[in-house]
């Protein structure tokens, strides 16, 4: 019964969200209805005949809609039957409708007693997590006091520093009376016999977001390819994959809060639910990359929303300079939360921009949209100046960072928490850093930025990009790989001395190709053995490092994206079983989840320690690159790539899994269907149905 209640039902729809427990209240931690960066509702709870229901079970069917089922314990005597509470909520952009059901099974009508306890605070995100993780916030009072409008509507009203923000609460049936400043409202529902009594309740934000942007918001209906496997695996897989598309079309936001106008077209992807709904340049490009086969249209969104906003002047407050991508994105700060991040656009990211170059080359040829090079080719060439000027502001070929600000990031790679960057010992490292894998962006992204440039015909800027990536490759072992430790140091500190604690990012190089072979061979075996592997997952640290700790947030704990890149570089360099193993515990870790979703991250705990994985402690529960993962790991097992216009397929399967069939996968603007099935000597052989003129090369079967 208790895990019932503590179960959190998410809701999205745009920048709108809301976090439910199981019975559809909102009562503690982060729950709470959303829009934007304010949560507006931090209470919402129905009491029945003076007692919380008995919930019997409450999940969301689409990702903007849920149900509620619970008993009403006052109701359970034989002669009046049953009365059990039924409640549907569906979000809207800005808006929440509850329809709340008093389904009565007895043989009399009776009036029930309802009463709903809201309270509105208004708090910004920040603040919502700085209390969630046990640190104060005076911006988080009592909440603000509410106050009738009319006999069907209650209107909390803002601080005055956030007018004209506000929540407007309309009933279908009035309310009897207003307890304040408690916000409980009184009502007496008629449920007849065999029938049901009802009321409806309409919580919108004010001021009210516009019907027509409402009606254009990204809808929650599943598109995306279908698959379908067999084996022990395979029902858990379907699950899991299915869920992870509906979360990351809740994910897309588009108009002001990706800093386009309202009727622009373009949609991006947000971070994740409840702390990061807004558009963070590596999530969005990681996660645009990881679904390029499955939605590539949220990638176009993406790349066309951050070349819009990328930094055009100097400013070491936000860390801006030309032709950076940006970090951060949220249309506006609240004047409470100033010393959070100095202002947005917010550009603390070291990776962001060479990830722009990595991602809109894929997609250009995998997606075939060439016209985007032709559309961003302002911010292509910005970010090729970022990489060559304000990135390396030492001169030595790689990328380095260190917070230019009093405010904003101090570690500035996808591990950004302010302890995560360190040596073996504990001690911090001291800037400027070159993170390891930032190198391996670095390659990639002047590899990537040579083909770009190629096609517009800038050949002679293109042989340069290639050059500096050979010389990047050349240099990159010698100075970052650890012979005693037969892996890669987490970076270069301010000193040059190689940061030798024993980390995932150091496995994540690998899918960049900039690593010998021999590296390869040696990481393959590191990232499935402790200290690293935990027998659900790569760590971001070693076990035994200083600084390791299971439920840290990037020492210790385990990201499903993390390791779906460290198994796409496994397969680089013809890893495969590794690669496949990894897969396989990422598929089996959302089995012993209730909503079947992969978290942004779980605990670093081993097999000996316990037998699943734990919830690590105010993760987001959904998060775009962990949800991406299912459809790159589909990616993965079907081996594709595209070169030269040819589509090629290096298939490969999990244990667990006997065939994958996969149906309306997207490459070159077109959908194609793909069977991958194990013969009687474990060889796995593929059937494709392609469009006519689409050339398809399959690989010999693993």
């Amino acid at each position: 019964m208790a895990d019932l209640v503590s179960r959190s039902v998410v809701l999205s729809r745009g920048t709108t969200f809301l976090i439910t427990n199981g019975r559809g209240d909102i009562s503690e931690g982060d729950q709470g209805f959303y829009a934007g960066d304010h949560r507006l509702l931090f209470r919402y709870e129905w009491r029945v005949a003076g007692r919380r229901p008995t919930p019997l079970g409450g999940r969301a069917i689409e990702a903007n809609r849920a149900q509620y089922f619970a008993a009403v314990p006052a109701y359970r005597r034989s002669e009046e039957g049953g009365i059990v509470l039924e409640r549907e909520i569906q979000l809207q952009e800005g808006v929440l409708h509850d329809l709340v059901r008093l389904r009565n099974y007895g043989s009399h009508d009776v009036d029930v007693p309802l009463e709903l306890r809201a309270g509105a605070d208004f708090a910004h995100i920040f603040s919502v997590k700085r209390r969630v993780l046990g640190e104060t916030s005076a911006q988080i009072g009592n909440g603000a006091t509410p106050r009738r409008d009319g006999q069907e509507d209650l209107v909390f009203a803002a601080p005055e520093d956030l007018s004209p923000l506000g929540v407007h609460l309309h009933f279908s049936v009035p309310p009897q009376d207003l307890s304040e400043p408690g916000g409980r409202l009184s009502f007496k529902i008629s449920a007849p016999a065999g029938g049901c009594g009802t009321l409806s309740v309409e919580c919108a934000a004010l001021p009210r977001t516009p019907a027509e942007a409402r009606a254009k918001a990204p809808g929650a209906r599943l598109i995306g390819p279908q698959i379908e496997a067999r084996g022990p695996l395979g029902p858990m897989f379907e699950r899991a994959y299915a869920r992870a598309l509906r979360d990351l079309h809740a994910l897309a936001i588009r108009g002001r809060s990706i800093g386009l106008t309202d009727g622009d077209a373009a949609v991006a992807y947000a971070a994740g639910i409840p702390w990061y709904i807004a558009l963070f340049g590596r999530d969005a490009l990681l996660t645009s990359r990881m679904t390029l086969y499955a939605m590539p249209h949220y990638g176009a969104g993406s790349l066309h929303a951050l070349g819009r906003m990328r930094g055009t002047r100097v400013d070491p407050a936000t860390e801006e300079a030309p032709g950076k991508i940006l970090h951060e994105f949220r249309p506006q700060v609240d004047p409470r939360e100033t010393n959070a991040i100095p202002g947005f656009p917010y550009y603390g990211s070291v990776d962001a921009t060479p990830l722009f170059l990595i991602a809109l080359e894929e997609q250009v040829r995998c997606a075939g949209q060439e016209g985007l090079v032709h559309d961003l080719l302002p911010a292509v060439r910005g970010a090729v100046g970022w990489l060559d000027d304000y990135g390396d502001a030492d001169g030595d070929g790689y990328l380095e960072y260190q917070r230019q600000g009093r405010y904003g990031l101090a570690n500035q790679g996808w591990k950004d928490s302010w302890d995560a960057v360190h040596f073996r010992d504990g001690s911090l490292a001291q800037g400027p850093i070159a993170l390891v894998e930032v190198q391996g962006y670095l390659y990639l992204a002047r590899l990537s930025a040579a083909r770009l440039l190629e096609g517009v015909g800038d050949r002679d800027a293109a042989v340069e990009q290639r050059r500096k990536a050979r010389a990047l490759r050349r240099r990159f072992h010698r100075d970052f790989w650890m012979p005693e430790r037969r892996f890669y140091a987490l970076g270069l500190d301010g000193e040059k001395r190689r940061i030798d604690a024993l980390s995932s990012n150091g496995g994540q190089v690998l899918w960049t190709g900039i690593a010998p072979r021999q590296a390869a061979d040696d990481i393959a075996r590191a990232v499935l053995e402790d200290p690293l592997y935990s027998g659900f997952g790569v760590r971001t640290l070693g076990a035994g490092e200083g600084r390791y700790n299971p439920i840290s947030y990037h020492n210790g704990s385990v990201w499903p994206h993390d390791n779906a890149l460290i198994a796409e570089g496994l397969l680089r360099y013809g890893h495969v079983a590794p690669a496949m193993h990894l897969l396989q515990s990422l598929i089996w870790a959302t089995s012993v989840r209730i909503d079947r979703r992969l978290p942004e991250l779980f605990a670093g705990f081993s097999r000996e320690e316990t037998s699943e994985p734990v919830a690590y402690p105010s993760a987001c529960p959904v998060q775009a690159w962990a949800a991406a993962v299912l459809p790159h790991a589909v990616a993965l097992m079907l081996g594709i790539s595209v070169e030269k216009g040819v589509v090629r397929l290096s298939p490969a399967l999990p244990e667990g899994l006997e065939e994958l069939s996969v149906s309306g996968l997207t490459a070159l603007g077109e959908s194609l269907d793909v069977v991958l099935s194990r013969d009687r000597q474990g060889r796995v052989r593929t059937r494709v149905a392609a469009p006519h003129g689409m050339r398809v090369a399959v690989r010999r079967a693993h």
